[in-house]
């Protein structure tokens, strides 16, 4: 599977992340959708598709995805909103054929 093919399998998996954190499923708490972040972005066959991938919009957000998961300083909740910003930005769901807003928030 090509690196960029991986790295847009893993922003659908992150949007689905914080679709199971959302009102009223709730099926997946703060804190355990960040582990599962953190799983995900330090996983080998995430780190090597950065490696290898093109300097396109979906390498940039997945290493957005990234940065915002090594900050520790913030509460669950604040990554979890962060994520919301990086993740459900119109242009990344229009590079991926999604509709304009293919997330709502909480």
């Amino acid at each position: 599977m090509s690196s960029d093919r991986i790295i847009i399998d893993a922003i659908k998996v992150a949007q689905n992340l914080l679709s199971q954190n959302l009102l009223p499923t709730h099926t997946l708490t703060d804190a355990a959708a960040v582990m599962r972040f953190r799983e995900l972005v330090r996983s080998q066959a995430i780190r090597s598709a950065l490696e290898c991938s093109s300097d396109a919009l979906p390498a940039f957000t997945l290493r957005a995805v990234e940065r915002v998961i090594s900050d520790q300083s913030r509460t669950n909740r604040e990554t979890i909103n962060r994520l919301w910003e990086v993740l459900d930005d119109p242009h990344l769901n229009q590079a991926l054929g999604f509709p304009q807003s293919r997330m709502i928030r909480r």
